[in-house]
């Protein structure tokens, strides 16, 4: 998580953003860090509890649930900006278009999906 959260917005919800964090399963904290948006760490352990307690999700298939919708909704935050942009269709047209950004991970950047 980087350091600029004082920066961010502060959350409605009550407890400390760095304790929920460390909580979240490393997964799902490395797809924090890679998201385009910034997203609430206390928002996330809510989401990660309520799958596990409520929907009864696996740990394992919870975190692969918050790591997809985590990139989903980076790229929908992406794909409106390039659309709402003046240049965005001009700039950006596979993201208009809706095509997926890819993600690049490791010395060799291959694609993580």
């Amino acid at each position: 998580m980087d350091n600029n959260t004082a920066t961010k917005p502060r959350s409605k919800l009550k407890g400390d953003a760095w304790r929920a964090y460390d909580a979240l399963p490393p997964e799902v904290r490395a797809a924090l860090r890679e998201s385009l948006v910034d997203w609430c760490p206390l928002r996330a352990q809510e989401w990660h509890v309520h799958l596990l307690k409520r929907e009864k999700l696996k740990p394992a298939k919870a975190a692969r649930a918050l790591v997809r919708t985590t990139r989903r909704m980076d790229h929908a935050e992406v794909a409106a900006f390039a659309r709402a942009w003046p240049k965005g269709a001009r700039a950006y047209p596979h993201v208009a278009a809706e095509a997926s950004i890819q993600r690049y991970a490791g010395p060799r950047g291959l694609p993580t999906g």
